[in-house]
């Protein structure tokens, strides 16, 4: 874009001063520049994008009960625990699918919520039973995104769903456990929530809460 720009020159070039008159010449002097702007010069300095929210999302589990490198398991019984796991998440049918998150950041703290609410499809009283029949056990995996992100995943075990039972719950009719890792604080805490439904108690949501600082480092991409 091109802008002109009109400059002018006043000079006084001679003064005469007669007895009658007095003559001043004046000279006006317009000069003409032409004056070239970039277009960026013009515009505002682009904006550095926001970062994106840290991804991730929460998926249950149902997996055999670590027996330890020592101990071994019988072909039969490894066949038996796989027809349970089959059954259990054929049951559970989104229980066991990945949920996304919503994030929060409060005080230095991460706070991830599963968007969606379980359904009521799989109720703790008939769960317990299925896994402890087969020594099976519940794993509650924060799953992060990223090519080299690690994971972060807790037990939820059968007893612990057993204590739920006993509880009482809240004025949402809601009952909560705390999960975390023993020594390993630094990873977080997750929080399932338990909802009662005529008399039957059903899974509905888990929310994850680590530090900010150590949840990027763990989300390395």
């Amino acid at each position: 874009m091109i802008l002109f720009a009109i400059l002018y020159d006043v000079r006084i070039i001679y003064t005469t001063i007669r007895p009658s008159e007095v003559y001043i010449s004046i000279y006006l002097c317009i000069k003409m520049s032409f004056v070239r702007f970039k277009k960026q010069d013009q515009l505002e300095q682009p904006k550095e994008a926001a970062p994106e929210p840290a991804k991730l999302h929460i998926r249950i589990d149902a997996a055999p009960i670590p027996l330890g490198a020592s101990k071994d398991i019988s072909s039969e019984k490894r066949e038996s625990q796989t027809q349970a796991l089959e059954k259990v998440r054929k049951l559970g049918k989104d229980l066991f699918s990945e949920n996304d998150t919503i994030v929060s950041n409060t005080a230095g703290d991460r706070l991830y919520q599963t968007k969606e609410l379980y359904s009521q499809q799989l109720s703790i009283e008939e769960l317990i039973p299925m896994l402890t029949a087969s020594d099976l056990t519940l794993r509650v995996n924060a799953v992060r995104g990223g090519v080299h992100a690690h994971s972060t995943c807790m037990e939820l075990k059968s007893g612990i769903l057993a204590d739920l039972l006993s509880e009482t719950s809240d004025s949402n009719r809601e009952k909560s456990t705390k999960l975390e890792l023993t020594n390993s604080s630094e990873k977080g805490e997750m929080y399932v929530s338990v909802r009662e439904v005529k008399g039957k108690h059903y899974i509905n949501k888990v929310d994850y809460k680590i530090s900010s600082i150590e949840d990027d480092r763990l989300h390395v991409k």
